[in-house]
């Protein structure tokens, strides 16, 4: 490749790579999510304890097999903290860098671009090639379906499997076969995504030497390991859950389906759930089975006169083969992040769509030169005109999808808002709905929180982590109209709101106590023991509980142990002249 064209094609990348990431920077003044983030970052201690490395190697945690992720994250909160912007920016940056990579890729695939024959004299193949590649790369790159895997700040080990995925790619186009095995192993341990990735790099090109069939298989042996790992860290569903007739729904659906929201990126949607009771549908299987068989047989037909549409179709169902729905795990039928490496392989199909055509109008501008000089000329005329409208058409639709891509990006801001999107999309998607109540109530809104607790509820009634969210929420609502009774004087009513919030939540603290110094206050001594012991075992930060409970237990004629409860706060409440006096007075009683 001459210096001039390799500049060019550099300059290129980095243009895209910019563009990309100008169209994500608004993420990077987003919160984490109540959707993993908390786990992998929050609270991870792990990624900030002594021997991290080792850890991240041996760990099957978030049931993923990932230690160059978990690396790499350890390595951004070692050097700038793990805060949410530099786990967005970390996603943003190589999000963009896959996007020049895409771009490098799908130019380099090289052979479309010999069909590209107009403006020979102004250098055109070189822009026409760098054109189409722009144009390919960036529709991948600024797709609402990207915003998922980047936006989502626990997704970042999507990015960084891609990149070396590519960076394998291209080093196998360049016959450095050792590294690329390399880079395909970088890939796995990223996240095992591009499990058929040395398949389709030996549909890309065959090994011509010994040396290069090794390299291959041992990126075959490197894939198996990874998927092994991987089986290892996961739960999948059993049989029994997700019977066959269902597996087979999802897998011969899933590639239309994605297909599908790469035409039109409309109500996605941050969570597709499984069915509470999947279900067989065997006109959906027939029909997807069906057009996969279709469209396979028409790409081995063409192998010849189309081998990058052919080699994309393949690509496409085996790097999308492990997220199929066969063996479904965790809680998704469907993701967009899913979408993520095999949308690739649907952008070089489209580069060489875009080739296709554009070689067709260099071919129409040279039918006048048999005609002579003019005709020449005039046709030249049509073949630059087409090529000018197919220009604009494609740049007004990558301005399209980055438009829609903002408006998905603003879903994203926050986990109310992501959650409130998913459920607006599917009012009875019960894992949304859960996500949102907890969300909303830690934003303070629990009122609200609640709605969507019973909501969830009434989809699932036997959802124990819904229920008992809403039953501390209930609690707290209680206990707040108690104290209000009380201030008022009303403690036949307090005393009902608080029995009431300890039913729902026994370690509600201050409404045991409280309901313990009501019952006291209400002459119900014997009643208020209980809660009052509660309580003080529960850690109560009241010197009134003790001197409370040391008195219940006085009228009843356990001196004994009101002085034991009576010293143990003296020790908490060294200055609290009650427990100092009441504790007097029954030691000199006792006397």
């Amino acid at each position: 490749m001459a210096g001039g064209r390799r500049a060019g094609a550099y300059t290129a990348a980095a243009l895209v790579a910019l563009l990309t990431f100008v169209t994500f920077v608004p993420l990077l003044g987003f919160p984490f999510l109540n959707w993993d983030d908390q786990d992998v970052f929050v609270r991870n201690d792990a990624l900030r304890a002594d021997g991290p490395i080792a850890w991240a190697f041996t760990t099957r945690f978030m049931e993923h097999y990932q230690p160059l992720a978990w690396v790499t994250w350890i390595g951004v909160d070692r050097t700038l903290g793990l805060m949410p912007s530099a786990a967005h920016g970390l996603n943003v940056a190589l999000h963009a860098l896959c996007a020049g990579m895409v771009w490098m890729l799908i130019w380099r695939t090289g052979t479309a671009w010999k069909a590209v024959p107009y403006n020979e004299s102004d250098h055109g193949p070189a822009k026409a090639e760098h054109y189409v590649a722009a144009l390919a790369a960036l529709v991948w790159a600024v797709h609402p379906l990207r915003v998922e895997p980047v936006a989502w700040a626990s997704a970042m080990p999507y990015s960084l499997a891609l990149l070396f995925a590519l960076l394998a790619t291209l080093a196998w186009l360049d016959g450095w076969a050792l590294t690329a095995a390399i880079l395909v192993q970088l890939s796995l341990f990223s996240r095992p995504l591009a499990l058929a990735l040395p398949v389709v790099l030996w549909l890309i090109r065959r090994p011509s030497t010994r040396r290069e069939l090794v390299a291959l298989l041992l990126a075959l042996a490197g894939a198996a390991a990874a998927a092994l790992a991987e089986s290892s860290a996961r739960l999948t569903a059993t049989l029994a859950e997700v019977g066959l007739g269902a597996r087979l729904t999802l897998a011969a659906t899933a590639p239309w389906r994605y297909l599908w929201r790469t035409i039109w990126p409309e109500r996605l949607t941050p969570l597709d759930p499984l069915a509470l009771t999947p279900q067989t549908d065997a006109l959906a299987i027939v029909l997807g089975v069906g057009g996969i068989v279709l469209v396979s047989a028409a790409a081995w037909r063409w192998r010849h006169r189309a081998p990058l549409l052919a080699g994309a179709w393949a690509a496409y169902l085996l790097l999308l083969a492990p997220a199929m729905g066969l063996v479904p795990s965790g809680l998704q039928a469907t993701a967009d992040r899913y979408s993520y490496m095999p949308g690739v392989a649907l952008s070089v199909a489209l580069a060489a769509a875009l080739a296709a055509i554009l070689a067709r109008v260099g071919q129409v501008g040279r039918v006048g030169q048999v005609g002579g000089q003019a005709g020449r000329v005039g046709q030249v005329g049509r073949g630059q005109g087409t090529e000018t409208a197919l220009g604009i058409v494609g740049l007004a639709a990558v301005a399209v999808l980055a438009l829609v891509t903002w408006r998905q990006i603003g879903y994203w801001r926050d986990s109310v808002t992501l959650w409130t999107r998913a459920v607006e999309l599917d009012s009875r998607n019960d894992v949304a709905l859960y996500n949102l109540g907890a969300a909303l109530a830690e934003a303070g809104q629990r009122d609200e929180a609640m709605k969507r607790y019973q909501q969830l509820l009434t989809i699932v009634p036997h959802h124990e982590a819904g229920r008992r969210n809403r039953d501390l929420l209930e609690a707290a609502r209680l206990e707040e109209e108690g104290n209000r009774l009380a201030a008022s004087r009303d403690l036949t009513s307090a005393i009902a709101r608080y029995t009431e919030a300890v039913r729902l939540d026994p370690r509600r603290t201050h409404s045991q106590a409280a309901l313990g110094m009501a019952l006291l206050e209400n002459g119900r001594v014997a009643a208020a023991r209980p809660h009052l012991q509660a309580a003080l075992d529960q850690g109560v930060n009241e010197p009134a509980v003790p001197n409370a409970l040391a008195f219940a237990l006085a009228q009843a004629g356990e001196d004994d142990a009101a002085i034991a409860i009576l010293r143990a706060a003296r020790q908490r409440f060294p200055d609290d002249p009650n427990i100092a006096g009441n504790l007097a007075a029954l030691e000199q009683q006792r006397r």
